[in-house]
């Protein structure tokens, strides 16, 4: 009985962009604690500067997960600041014991001082501290924790789970030689995607033609969604067991975060005992709107109602 509970456990582990959610789910035992040490120890000067914000007992936490570009090419300082390709929410409520994970459209505006930006600049402008702050205004709640991956990370995660089967979509046919990014699949075709292919697909959202995703960033996002419901299925099965080792061994070098080794267990540990059936994820809501001849998402609260119900906890309320 125990050794299928053990096994349930890690067939209900879910991955959501990113490294963060494996760094903070597989985080969930002493002997794992070590590699959570030497995480919270190693740091950046921007993790050194921004304090966790306490959590009381059965209160839910919020963790911010930042996905960022290559920041400048060439630039080598580990503070390089980047801008956010994806910005995840994830929402943990122990009442309820369920997980909300948000995608937030990184076209979604914001102001600074007084000027409009998109929300993938604010990691550019003041760092993950700013880029926090733009997300605890609009949703008006508190961000605990955040965590920050890059794509080499990425990359090397799916390179050790294994290769991602997807059927593609979309003809993607783009070319970036300042990023060395080039992304060829033809739409139709079913391809096994390592850890370089999955990161050109995850990035994918138009064409060299002009051609593309007829929504955008919203449409990338749901071709984010796609693959991580294919990655999900690659961690329910059992043989995941085996590789964890090789994957903690490389969190380390590519995950910043604020959160101490003792918080990644007993976080990590919240969303590994989940159910699958108890993990919702959303899209923040908005208008798409030109200003000045640039494209925004306007962020609209009327129509993110269930959403913000779950991150006030007004659901748990009678």
């Amino acid at each position: 009985m125990g050794k299928i509970k053990k096994r349930h456990r890690f067939r209900n582990f879910i991955l959501v962009v990113c490294t963060l959610i494996i760094c903070l789910g597989l985080a969930t035992g002493t002997s794992l604690y070590n590699y959570m040490l030497k995480l919270s120890n190693q740091g950046s000067s921007q993790a050194d500067k921004i304090k966790p914000k306490a959590v009381s007992k059965d209160e839910p936490v919020n963790i911010l997960a930042m996905g960022v570009d290559i920041g400048v090419v060439g630039a080598e300082d580990k503070d390089n600041l980047k801008r956010t390709d994806t910005i995840l929410l994830i929402n943990y409520n122990p009442k309820l014991e369920e997980a909300n994970v948000i995608s937030i459209p990184r076209d979604t505006l914001i102001e600074v001082n007084k000027k409009y930006k998109k929300i993938n600049e604010a990691n550019v402008i003041g760092g993950p501290a700013f880029l926090i702050d733009a997300v605890e205004n609009m949703l008006n709640i508190k961000v605990n924790y955040y965590g920050k991956v890059d794509y080499a990370g990425f990359r090397n995660i799916v390179d050790i789970i294994g290769p991602i089967e997807v059927k593609i979509n979309n003809k993607m046919d783009y070319d970036d030689p300042t990023q060395n990014l080039h992304i060829h699949f033809k739409k139709g075709e079913t391809v096994q995607l390592d850890g370089k292919k999955a990161e050109e697909f995850f990035r994918w959202r138009k064409n060299n033609d002009g051609t593309g995703l007829a929504d955008g960033d919203l449409g990338r996002i749901e071709n984010q969604h796609l693959f991580l419901n294919k990655v999900i299925d690659k961690f329910k099965n059992p043989s995941i067991i085996t590789k964890i080792p090789s994957i903690l061994a490389s969190i380390p070098n590519y995950v910043e975060t604020n959160m101490s080794a003792q918080d990644m267990v007993k976080n990590g540990y919240s969303l590994v005992k989940l159910d699958k059936t108890k993990i919702n994820m959303y899209t923040l809501k908005g208008d798409a709107e030109y200003i000045s001849g640039v494209s925004y998402l306007i962020y609209d609260e009327k129509k993110n109602k269930d959403v913000l119900m779950k991150l006030h906890n007004e659901t748990a309320k009678k």
